[in-house]
């Protein structure tokens, strides 16, 4: 938008992040939303939060995953008008293509009258099978056919537009889902365009790479609208979470980090009394010794710089280099600060029982400010649309 200061930046990326009470919904019609594969909600709130900084209304009418507790965090949350907690194939069970309803997607129509015909539909299937950090036989797993029930429930719901979200190594599957996707939905009248995103240069302090497909049935999306928000200058480690040091508590689940053996406690400690970054070979266990090509594995954060990918494995160093870069004794991140940097406001309650399972709602869930970006380019083709009626 040259010439003029975009509705995005009239906000702090960072005031937002650290507000504890959730911002005021604003009033008028509403931008109308289905979220599938929903998990605790970063593509939803991403939504929310676009709809929010251009003046819009919001209006989540189903979420539907097949994790109980994650569906229970975005309800708390994002307060949708309906929910659905099993597998996706169990709301839409055909083929795509396939003209005829099953008898389940006619029962998912008249449960969830609400969710036909919404603005945008979203999900992020789950992207193990496609993730190069799996070994290449995964490529074929079943779950990368998850990736083509969102076009099926297109067929079904008729949104007027799509949005979903998945790994890079997506567009290499041996089941062609992107491209496969790609051809049914124009034939079905969308406009498809599809992208992959680097997190870090939408405000989000970490190297997260994704795929993004956005289909419409109004105009092509046009993604470099966000192009021109995007930043060069990267959001650091530091902005993210210095702040929340003195909000350590090994009382709670959420500002703790998981207890580490013996061994791994020392080479942390190790790599704080030594002022060093990455743990020698000498240190590291026997079976990350040889022939490794994880040089982060065990290693410390770097302040000033964004992150590498937050993964459900922050609580361990074996997992990545999740080390807290300044704390001694030395500490992987809490759940906390591995949310802060996926961009999850202070706000939002992930109602914090089990270390593992706030861990894999955190780890697998799409950054709220890279989700609040992509829906833009849906957002503006629904507004355009909206304004002509």
């Amino acid at each position: 938008m040259t010439g003029s200061v975009h509705p995005f930046n009239k906000f702090s990326n960072r005031s937002w992040l650290t507000m504890k009470n959730r911002p005021r919904s604003r009033t008028g019609k509403p931008v109308r939303s289905v979220d599938l594969f929903a998990g605790c909600g970063g593509l939803s709130l991403g939504v929310t939060e676009s709809c929010r900084r251009l003046g819009l209304n919001h209006s989540i009418e189903l979420a539907s995953d097949w994790d109980e507790k994650a569906i229970s965090v975005f309800s708390t949350n994002l307060r949708p008008n309906s929910t659905h907690i099993g597998d996706i194939k169990s709301l839409f069970d055909g083929e795509i293509g396939q003209e005829k309803l099953t008898t389940r997607e006619k029962e998912t129509k008249a449960k969830f009258p609400n969710a036909i015909k919404p603005d945008i539909l979203s999900g992020g299937p789950p992207c193990q099978g496609h993730s190069d950090l799996n070994n290449h036989t995964r490529r074929g797993d079943p779950r990368n056919s998850l990736y083509l029930r969102m076009v099926r429930a297109t067929e079904i719901l008729s949104p007027n537009c799509l949005i979903i979200e998945n790994v890079p190594t997506v567009i290499h599957s041996k089941e062609k889902v992107v491209q496969i996707a790609t051809e049914h939905l124009k034939n079905l009248g969308y406009f498809v365009e599809s992208k992959i995103l680097w997190a870090n240069k939408f405000g989000v302090p970490q190297k997260r790479k994704r795929h993004f497909l956005v289909a419409s049935k109004i105009r092509k999306p046009e993604f470099g609208n966000i192009d021109e928000l995007g930043t060069n200058k990267d959001m650091t480690l530091r902005w993210a979470i210095e702040d929340l040091e003195d909000s350590y508590d090994p009382e709670t689940v959420f500002d703790s980090s998981a207890t580490p053996s013996t061994e791994n406690q020392n080479r942390m400690n190790w790599l704080i009394e030594n002022e060093q970054w990455n743990l020698p070979n000498r240190l590291r266990p026997p079976c990350h010794q040889q022939g490794h090509n994880y040089p982060a594995v065990y290693g410390r954060m770097y302040w000033d710089q964004p992150c590498s990918t937050i993964t459900r494995g922050f609580g361990s160093t074996g997992q990545g280099r999740f080390m807290h870069p300044a704390a001694y004794p030395g500490r992987t991140l809490t759940p906390h600060e591995a949310a802060r940097v996926q961009t999850f406001p202070d706000w939002f309650n992930f109602k914090v029982q089990l270390r593992g399972s706030v861990s894999k709602m955190i780890g697998n869930a799409v950054p709220p400010f890279l989700s609040m970006h992509v829906s833009l380019v849906a957002i503006t083709s629904i507004k355009h649309h909206n304004d002509e009626d």
